[in-house]
């Protein structure tokens, strides 16, 4: 048995794959502990899992803005101290990264620490934390033909994205009946991701009778503290709810998602063959969701409508929802996509990493 650290708070983007690795090297029978932030979506989320172990870590995003930049040395310098005294009580034998504020304390600490680090970007344009981690971390994992320039070839991997165990596609009329929707009529899912899409729920919001005079039923996560009600038009039930603990559920029993491009969202909607039609955040950083939305566009699984063009979603979602071989392409498309979802080499490389370090340090 190893002992494996996982950097992995902040966004569900990030916590979601190590919670994914996390089940896996579990399972395996090695012991993992994972570093989240104290956001609420990462209370959410981890409360669902108590066979695995979470420990609250520090960080601070870079910016924006001067006053934040400012800020961000001395909250790094706060997060590598925490870091180091977790890494003395947790003895781990390798620490993974998933980008984001969270990684860079415990990356600078176990690289002091001589404890090997493997880093992972789920994104098609790598981030800030990523890209500094990955100047000095043993193993880089990235989506294919992404490659980071300056670092040598052989510590870059593509990787696919770790989908957690209880992401599994169910029967359709089982998905609507555990929702509380009618088994007829077509349903549109929207969801802005961990943090909710504002954009998207006021369109909903706004077109309440036109989806009740089309007999389209939609599920719409609002995000936290956003709105929780359930309205009833004609026979057509259009569900406002925060927070969704049964997102496969919520997945399969869609016709069609409204939804960001995170690159856990988007192995989500392959792994449960939901189409969808892709917002990407227009504010994201370094314009990342674009990038994942262009590489799903251009793949056949999905179509991108940038929030500039959102006045066109009704158009767009009401044309696809009428078009069952446009769906069916797109279920192909993604049938495909979550095939080449390889991760395995990410469990692998860990293990081994750990292994050869519980070793050195047996022997000296």
């Amino acid at each position: 048995m190893n002992r494996v650290l996982l950097a992995c708070g902040g966004t569900g983007g990030h916590l979601a794959p190590g919670i994914a690795l996390a089940q896996r090297l579990t399972d395996e029978g090695h012991e993992c502990l994972l570093i989240v932030s104290s956001k609420a979506v990462d209370a959410r989320m981890t409360a669902n899992y108590p066979r695995l172990r979470f420990v609250p870590g520090q960080g601070r995003g870079f910016g924006p803005g001067f006053l934040a930049k400012l800020r961000f040395f001395p909250a790094l310098l706060g997060a590598v101290w925490s870091a180091r005294t977790l890494l003395r009580a947790f003895k781990p034998d390798a620490l993974v990264c998933f980008g984001g504020f969270m990684s860079v304390g415990p990356a600078l600490a176990a690289r002091l620490g001589g404890i090997p680090v493997l880093v992972h970007e789920a994104n098609r344009r790598p981030g800030k934390a990523v890209r500094l981690i990955a100047r000095f971390a043993q193993s880089i994992h990235l989506p294919a033909g992404v490659r980071l320039a300056g670092l040598p070839a052989g510590r870059q991997h593509d990787s696919g994205y770790p989908v957690r165990a209880e992401m599994r596609p169910l029967a359709k009329e089982l998905a609507r009946r555990t929702l509380g929707f009618p088994s007829t009529g077509r349903l549109l899912l929207f969801t802005g991701g961990s943090q909710g899409a504002a954009s998207l729920n006021r369109w909903v919001e706004s077109h309440l009778d036109e989806l009740a005079a089309r007999g389209i039923h939609a599920l719409c996560l609002t995000g936290p503290g956003g709105r929780d009600e359930r309205v009833e038009r004609a026979g057509v039930v259009i569900h406002f709810l925060p927070f969704c603990h049964q997102m496969a559920t919520a997945y399969s029993a869609a016709d069609l998602a409204v939804t960001r491009a995170g690159a856990g969202t988007l192995a989500e909607l392959a792994t449960c063959r939901t189409a969808a039609i892709l917002v990407p955040f227009p504010h994201a950083a370094d314009d990342h969701q674009t990038a994942n939305a262009l590489q799903a566009a251009e793949s056949g699984a999905a179509i991108l409508l940038p929030e500039r063009e959102l006045g066109r979603l009704g158009e767009v979602a009401f044309g696809c929802l009428a078009d069952n071989a446009a769906l069916a392409a797109m279920r192909d498309a993604l049938a495909l996509a979550d095939a080449a979802n390889h991760w395995e080499e990410l469990a692998r490389e860990t293990i081994e990493l750990a292994q050869a370090r519980a070793r050195r340090v047996a022997l000296a």
